[in-house]
């Protein structure tokens, strides 16, 4: 019994002077136990927390970017009855302590806070800028003052208070030199694992628009890129990314897919600005005011050989039938009596939720009380098919082959998703054995109609899809050439 006593005391002697060596200007991290009004507090993993200003994780907005949980590194500037006091950089303090701490800000890597107070030139040239750290004069190179690619106009940062690591100390520190950029690359890091560590599929984060492509864009999640594909930008069909977005706005996305990569490269985020709003289909069938029998001003969005497609709201398109069209006298093709881009009084003869179909006509009907287009079975299926090119879709694996898999779309119709539009590594049969395990069947699987040839549909994925997009050179293509081509490209030579 008195050795058990004897252990437990050491035990506990011994998780008491966990922290005890910490010393003032170590970088430590810990984790947000607690966050109050003006203060947080931090698990050093001792008898003892720490604190560090509230203020010190608010960004320009005076949103909080940590929570309870999370991992933050800081630097301890003293000690006090209520535990360690931290600090993301020196500040806060008078100009006596900040002088004295600037050697030592250097030694232990502390970010130090700087006033940018002149532009440094040589022959018309910026080379930096110069920053007051307290009674000190510190060089910050141009290339230094601000993160990878980005640069404003020199006079922007004037007057500005920055944290800048010292990243050279000498002549007893009337020599210094400073980075900006290594803090900023530093914040983003952290910033990138906290994202990592809670990213899942169907988040829908707040970003920035970061790069505009001719295939989507880019947006930043707090230190992580993902992709935005075009067909993800907008519920309304034939969008231009610019049209859309402009670089630095502000946006709400979804997160579609996520892979972590495992070469060192940034993980493959496929993200979705439509889908993170309410879908437009959803208020189309529950608003009253679009009842069967109501008359609206709808845009011809495309014309096809039995009718044209007329948009009545951003997102949701109607079928009017090539008998539909208004005219009186028998039509052969819709562009003798309507163009893509005009407007057209409407009448809704009829909507099916199941398919998303809705049948119009142009003016009156032709034969009063008629509910429905005209429209094949199989009119119908293209038609609906040939909507939703280059959307993605929700399918379901209905069977699996060497070559592919056979995918059920929402319309009842079947796709094929060739093993060329799936990456899986590997080769031979091993790549066949990947897919069967990583797509089994009747599971769910996100879809690109990619292309309609008759009745045979080809597929791909959207992953696919963004990354061929976003390494493709930006030239010119002959759109033929280019083509994906149709299952019977894909079948031939096949005996099934």
């Amino acid at each position: 019994m008195s050795n058990d006593s004897s252990n437990f005391s050491e035990l506990f002697e011994k998780s008491c002077n966990v922290n005890m060596n910490i010393q003032r200007g170590d970088k430590v991290t810990g984790k947000v136990v607690m966050i109050g009004k003006d203060t947080i507090f931090v698990d050093l993993g001792g008898r003892q927390d720490g604190c560090i200003a509230r203020k010190e994780f608010e960004d320009a907005d005076g949103n909080l970017t940590v929570k309870e949980g999370d991992e933050i590194t800081a630097f301890v500037t003293g000690s006090g009855s209520d535990g360690f006091k931290l600090e993301r950089s020196v500040g806060g303090r008078t100009v006596h302590e900040v002088d004295s701490a600037i050697a030592e800000a250097y030694q232990n890597k502390m970010p130090v806070e700087g006033k940018v107070t002149a532009v440094r030139k040589k022959e018309e040239k910026v080379v930096g800028y110069a920053v007051q750290i307290a009674k000190s004069e510190a060089f910050c190179p141009a290339s230094q003052i601000d993160g990878p690619g980005l640069r404003r106009e020199p006079e922007n940062y004037l007057n500005q208070v920055y944290r800048f690591m010292i990243t050279e100390y000498s002549e007893d520190g009337f020599k210094l030199v400073v980075s900006r950029r290594i803090v900023l690359e530093d914040e983003a890091n952290e910033a990138r694992q906290r994202l990592l560590a809670n990213l899942q599929e169907g988040m829908v984060l707040d970003g920035t628009v970061t790069s505009i492509q001719p295939y989507g864009c880019f947006v930043d999640l707090g230190g992580l890129e993902g992709m935005v594909h075009v067909s993800e930008l907008s519920w309304n069909r034939g969008v231009k990314v610019e049209e859309v977005v402009k670089v630095g706005a502000k946006v709400k996305v979804k997160v579609l897919s996520y892979e972590e990569s495992k070469d060192g490269r940034r993980p493959r985020i496929s993200l979705s600005i439509k889908q993170a709003m309410k879908e437009p289909w959803e208020e189309f069938v529950a608003n009253p005011e679009f009842a069967i029998g109501t008359k609206h001003t709808g845009k011809v969005a495309r014309l096809v050989d039995f009718g044209a497609f007329i948009q009545l709201v951003p997102g949701v398109e109607g079928l009017a039938h090539i008998s539909q069209l208004g005219a009186d006298h028998r039509v052969e093709h819709p562009s003798e009596v309507l163009k893509e881009g005009q407007e057209v009084e409407v009448t809704i003869l009829d909507i099916k939720e199941e398919g998303r179909r809705v049948s119009l006509c142009v003016g009156e009907p032709k034969v009063r009380g008629e509910k429905a287009a005209a429209l094949t079975p199989e009119q119908e299926q293209v038609a609906t098919v040939k909507a939703n090119l280059s959307e993605t879709l929700e399918g379901e694996v209905e069977s699996q082959k060497p070559f592919g898999l056979f995918v059920k779309l929402p319309n009842g119709q079947t796709g094929l998703l060739h093993i060329s539009q799936i990456n899986l590594g590997g080769d031979g049969m091993l790549k066949e054995r990947i897919m069967y395990r990583k797509y089994p069947l009747h599971s769910k699987i996100n879809v690109i109609v990619k292309e309609v040839a008759g009745n045979r549909i080809s597929l791909t994925l959207p992953e696919t899809l963004a990354s061929e997009n976003e390494s493709a050179p930006a030239l010119e293509v002959d759109e033929k050439a280019a083509s994906f081509g149709t299952l019977g490209d894909l079948f031939g030579g096949l005996k099934l």
